[in-house]
């Protein structure tokens, strides 16, 4: 009887807050004769409110023998239903797959693999022509973002000393 009483007063608690102190509050806000943080303060009650509300019900529900039998009784039909609509849709993409001549994960994967090694084989060989040791896919990756960084600061120094460039003459116009 308790838990009634508490839901009631939750309810009561988050209409009230809702449509009758958040409105305010806000026209107060807008107003600007609201005290501090109020429309928050007012939000957080409404929130508070709903959650308690919300928690109450959730755990009504579960305590109630006719949901938890309900579902225990569907829950075959529908793990069931789960499988059937995993073979359909598996059968209808794989269809559908082959018809638009999309490849599937392990073939993206085989060649991604494949593309790999045929970069590993790349380096060895020019390394081997210009006898200079192989570079490792993670040195190579480390050596192109120090160059990419070197030239983005030049051009950025460029650009630096164009602005300032013009910064002085149009100091020395004036």
């Amino acid at each position: 009887m308790a838990e009634r009483a508490q839901s009631a007063k939750d309810l009561l608690t988050l209409y009230k807050a809702l449509f009758i102190e958040l409105p305010v509050a806000g026209t107060k806000a807008s107003l600007g004769v609201s005290k501090d943080n109020e429309v928050e303060e007012t939000a957080w009650k409404a929130y508070e409110a709903w959650v308690r509300l919300v928690n109450r019900s959730t755990d009504a529900l579960y305590q109630n023998h006719f949901f938890g039998d309900a579902l225990g009784r569907s829950l075959h039909g529908l793990l069931r239903m789960q499988q059937l609509t995993n073979a359909v849709s598996g059968a209808v993409f794989a269809a559908l797959r082959s018809v638009t001549g999309l490849p599937g994960a392990s073939e993206v994967q085989a060649v991604r693999t494949e593309l790999h090694d045929l970069r590993l084989e790349l380096r060895s060989l020019i390394a081997a022509v210009s006898n200079r040791p192989a570079v490792l896919p993670e040195q190579a990756d480390m050596q192109r973002d120090e160059e990419a960084e070197e030239e983005f600061i030049k051009a950025l120094d460029g650009r630096l000393k164009v602005v300032g460039g013009s910064n002085n003459h149009a100091a020395k116009a004036a």
